[in-house]
């Protein structure tokens, strides 16, 4: 066993210098990448574009239109910007519009009132085809109304009726329409419990969850980079002289699962040290023995499979090809969102899947424990193909 250890050092060794060369030249890859889907996944999620044409223009209008659109749970989802009517009908055609409302000369008097109106909302088939848009634009008319029901236009309709003196409403309109909108439209804003929803199901804030998935997919990669460390005894003639000296194909293994592992240790302390300055992580115990668990199945899991195909031309690229379709199962290359369900369930159950999950926790998620058993399963596996595979060698042809 210590000399089997002592030959898996020198080959780890070796390869040291190119694997961090390699494994620097893949984090800065995985970053730019990360950036990129992460940025696209929270475009995917931005606020619509709406056009409003005010056609009534008074002081009244501007009021209200600007009180009822400033609210936080309508500009989440809706960016409005006021303009004409043809340019917002243009705007519409080209796509610079998600849709359009068109508020007519007289709907103040229509909701004073309670006469019908006539206002208009034109939708884009993108805007009509999302719920949380046709919603938003829904509650801006319903907070329209509720604001000059409540009284938002009752101090003009009485300045008319008493005869007051334009101080009066010089004051009223300065200082008791302030106090009116604020009651029409706190309940929204107060009544209401807002949270920020975790992004796509994961349990997770969208930068969170795209960092926690490339993570993984840079753990899974980077052991690749010590071929020789795998391949270089999986020939016949050397296994079977291993074998007459009383090594095992657990000893065999034991060194090429200890060495890649511990590459991955400081690794990965170096990238949550970086990350810790944009992110709030949680080092509690129990979220740093489930993040040294994905470490230690990334690890295991491509040492298993790098000794169980190194023999095969071109097993590092399938390999990669196998996390790279991994990485898109998660969402981890088209924002999680465009994906359907079904794809996404499956991304959980993958190696990467498995990882991510158990990286959660760092990042104030729960861990997928379902997943992480998978990743488990799919661990022995690969441990059963590697083990297959060293036992069944020395009676093949010599591939060397």
């Amino acid at each position: 066993m210590k000399a089997m250890w002592q030959r898996d050092w020198i080959l780890f060794r070796r390869g040291l210098i190119p694997a961090l060369i390699l494994t620097l030249l893949l984090g800065l890859a995985s970053s730019l990448a990360a950036y990129a889907v992460t940025n696209s996944a929270k475009e995917s999620a931005a606020p619509v574009k709406v056009a409003l044409v005010d056609e009534e223009g008074g002081v009244l209008s501007r009021m209200a239109v600007n009180v009822v659109s400033s609210q936080s749970f309508i500009a989440s989802l809706v960016d409005f910007q006021q303009t004409k009517r043809e340019e917002a009908l243009d705007g519409l055609k080209k796509g610079r519009y998600e849709a359009v409302i068109i508020l007519p000369e007289g709907y103040i008097d229509q909701i004073r009132y309670g006469w019908p109106g006539t206002g208009q909302i034109i939708l884009s088939k993108a805007a009509a085809a999302s719920a949380d848009v046709v919603a938003s634009l829904a509650k801006f008319g319903e907070l329209l109304l509720a604001g000059g029901q409540y009284g938002i236009f009752a101090g003009e309709k009485l300045i008319q009726e008493k005869g007051l003196s334009e101080e009066f409403h010089q004051y009223f309109l300065d200082k008791s329409n302030d106090e009116l909108f604020d009651q029409a439209f706190s309940i929204y804003d107060d009544g209401i419990l807002r949270e920020t929803a975790p992004y796509s199901g994961t349990g997770l804030t969208t930068d969170a969850y795209y960092a926690a998935a490339w993570i993984s997919f840079f753990l899974l990669l980077c052991g690749l980079f010590f071929p020789a460390l795998y391949t270089k005894d999986t020939r016949k003639s050397v296994l079977t002289r291993l074998y007459s000296l009383s090594v095992t194909p657990g000893g065999y293994l034991s060194g090429k699962l200890l060495f890649p592992f511990l590459f991955r240790l400081p690794l990965t302390a170096a990238v949550l040290a970086v990350l810790s300055r944009s992110f709030t992580l949680h080092f509690t115990p129990g979220a740093l023995l489930w993040a040294l668990l994905g470490v230690v199945m990334a690890s295991a899991l491509i040492s298993f499979a790098s000794v169980a195909l190194g023999q095969k031309k071109g097993w590092q690229g399938l390999l990669m090809g196998i996390a790279a379709v991994c990485l898109f199962l998660c969402g981890g290359l088209i924002p999680r969102s465009m994906l359907p369900a079904w794809v996404a369930q499956i991304g959980r159950f993958t190696p990467l899947g498995a990882v991510l999950s158990a990286f959660k926790p760092l990042f104030g998620g729960k861990a997928d424990v379902l997943s992480i058993l998978a990743g488990l399963l799919l661990t022995a596996a690969a441990g059963f193909l590697a083990w297959r595979h060293l036992t069944l060698m020395p009676q093949k042809g010599d591939e060397s």
